[in-house]
């Protein structure tokens, strides 16, 4: 609530200056100006739910000099990780009013606005990470970006690998039987919490920045994250044991207001563009690098892995597509025919 509020102070505080001619409406609070070479200067605030520690920031930071340098350091970048400047849905709610400028985070989290963002969250759809990147680093992954960004109203650029994502508990899940009436927190987002109610779990809607809390006092059995998201919400110190279902491979990438996107300048345009795309890129290496190591960390913490057989949960999914999401088979198809290896 605290962060909700700061944000829509801040969109106030932007629509204020902006009315009263304290600001050309440059920078995410509506301050901006001219640099030493004539040319418009512009500071943008970005949000992510990540940790600091996580690799997707270390992406982040890659984008944010990328952009500086491709713009001769007119559009600069200040990061706030671990939902510091609100939740992902509030962020979102804020790019029109310019209380967020940047939201890099997954996908699906626009599912609010539009169902067709629910693709990139749908449980077993890659075969392995070759074939994530084959979708979006290529044309496919272009196609649904700029669906879903028309759709929504935003600009969508570049595609990272968040993490495959496994389930962390406070009880056995060694297979899907396990899951009828486990207490599972799911993220905010409709293809989560429709996919774990399909198995016969009893689902908990709750914001990233609550999930320790709700695991520590047994609100919830369990919850579902990639390994290096896990270790930044330190899970580690309240779960027993991992259940490595790899049921989404999740993917990040930046989102912003379509209208303010069109209003730079469109050298800025295209920096924004290509230096998304390179750190989306470099997001999937680090996050495939640091899988093993996130990983450690919790047999490090004496926790019990299981490693289960996909193909009895791929199983226990039939028919969850065509059932709930009937709308998105066409996008559903094009990922998996991107497959060159199937």
């Amino acid at each position: 609530m605290k962060k909700r509020l700061a944000l829509i102070l801040a969109a106030m505080m932007t629509l204020s200056l902006s009315a009263c001619g304290g600001g050309s409406g440059k920078g995410s609070s509506g301050e901006g100006g001219d640099s030493a070479d004539g040319n418009e200067t512009y500071t943008l605030k970005m949000h992510m739910s990540v940790a600091a520690t996580d690799p997707v920031y270390k992406s982040a930071e890659k984008f944010t000099e990328i952009v500086s340098e491709k713009t001769n350091g007119n559009v600069t970048f200040e990061l706030y990780p671990s939902s510091s400047l609100g939740v992902t849905q509030d962020c979102l709610e804020g790019l029109g009013m310019r209380a967020c400028d940047i939201v890099y985070d997954s996908m699906s989290n626009l599912s609010t606005w539009t169902e067709l963002a629910n693709i990139e969250a749908l449980p077993y759809m890659y075969s392995d990470v070759d074939h994530f990147r084959n979708v979006w680093e290529g044309e496919v992954g272009e196609t649904i970006r700029s669906d879903v960004g028309a759709a929504a109203g935003v600009k969508i650029m570049g595609s990272g690998l968040q993490g495959v994502r496994i389930v962390t508990s406070n009880k056995p899940v060694k297979s899907v039987d396990d899951v009828k009436g486990l207490k599972i927190r799911v993220p905010t987002i409709d293809v989560y919490l429709k996919t774990w109610n399909w198995l016969g779990a009893s689902t908990t809607p709750l914001a990233g920045s609550e999930i320790f809390t709700a695991m520590q006092q047994g609100s919830v059995d369990a919850q579902e994250n990639a390994y290096p998201t896990c270790v930044g919400l330190s899970l580690q110190e309240c779960t027993k044991y991992i259940t490595e279902t790899n049921h989404v491979y999740s993917m990040t990438t930046f989102i912003m207001d379509q209208n303010f996107f069109d209003s730079l300048p469109a050298e800025y345009q295209t920096a924004l563009e290509e230096a998304a795309m390179e750190a989306g890129k470099l997001c999937t290496d680090l996050i495939i690098a640091d899988a093993e190591n996130a990983k450690q960390v919790f047999v490090d913490a004496g926790c019990e892995i299981y490693e289960v057989d996909v193909t009895e949960w791929q199983a226990a999914m039939d028919g969850f597509l065509e059932e709930t999401f009937p709308n998105l088979i066409p996008y559903y198809e094009m990922i998996l025919a991107a497959d060159t290896e199937a």
